[in-house]
């Protein structure tokens, strides 16, 4: 009989070893999932994969990231669902539904699954998430004038307490942070900066501290941070708070859906940070 259990801390280095093997070609290796399964916001006793056992041997994993980012009402508890595997012998079984499942038991907890693979989509809808976003805006150069700013916003800049904690959550990770001043006041800004075509350099915002401001002044900031050298300031559409804010910009689908299922966050606070996302660098569809 499979049992599913929430795996414990003493399980972590199986349930590594586990997804290292189900994965040979990933690029982050044995060290990555070390990282990717630290739970490194929500602590090293927290909640980090869901394990199917069948006789005590491990047949499934769904991993997660844990952690408690604050809203405009207060801390709310948010769990980013990662890899995921059944080995072979065990598919069929609805496995994997039941891991998902139980990692989503909690309703005072908002998951959301950012990088589903296509093969997954049927399986992502029957579990009930619902789209959190399907499209995004992107802007060019223009040639207006540019915001005055800081690259180092934990150092130079006046921060409020969310964006020094958030900042601060993420130091060491491979993101590009800044805080430009717009008429209007500072927007402290989250970057994630990938060759993701030929064409171009893609300067995704990951986090917006103040998204009115990003909205409103979106154009500008693209022309401040964007260099000489073909490049995009991309915003997931929800990031952007009201569509006239989106003025200048075009309108590109994401490739694959994001998803999330809640009610503790609302899909405009839900960016792409406490994830697998920024934790391994990786590149956004």
């Amino acid at each position: 009989m499979v049992e599913i259990t929430f795996a414990t801390p003493s399980q972590r280095a199986e349930v590594e070893a586990f997804m290292h093997a189900a994965f040979p070609r990933a690029k982050w290796g044995r060290d990555g999932w070390t990282r990717l399964l630290a739970n490194r916001w929500g602590g090293a006793g927290g909640e980090f994969a869901v394990v199917a056992r069948d006789g005590g041997t491990l047949v499934g994993v769904m991993g997660m990231n844990d952690s408690l980012p604050h809203t405009p009402r207060g801390p709310a508890r948010y769990r980013n669902l990662t890899s995921w595997y059944v080995l072979k012998s065990h598919r069929g079984m609805r496995l994997g539904e039941q891991l998902m499942h139980t990692a989503m038991a909690d309703p005072a907890v908002t998951s959301t699954n950012l990088t589903s693979a296509k093969g997954a989509l049927r399986l992502v809808d029957r579990i009930g998430f619902k789209v959190l976003d399907d499209h995004r805006f992107a802007w060019r150069q223009s040639g207006s004038a540019p915001l005055a700013l800081t690259r180092d916003p934990l150092r130079d800049a006046d921060l409020d307490a969310t964006d020094r904690r958030v900042l601060r959550d993420h130091a060491g990770l491979n993101l590009h942070t800044v805080t430009l001043q717009t008429p209007d006041g500072p927007c402290t800004l989250v970057l994630s900066v990938k060759q993701k075509v030929d064409d171009y350099v893609m300067h995704e915002v990951v986090y917006a501290g103040q998204r009115d401001l990003l909205g409103r002044h979106a154009q500008r900031i693209a022309n401040t941070l964007l260099a000489d050298a073909p490049a995009v300031l991309a915003v997931d559409a929800r990031l952007v708070q009201a569509a006239q804010d989106a003025l200048g910009a075009t309108r590109e689908p994401i490739e694959v859906a994001r998803f999330y299922k809640g009610t503790s966050l609302l899909p405009a606070e839900i960016d792409h940070m406490y994830s697998e996302i920024v934790l391994m660098d990786m590149k956004l569809y």
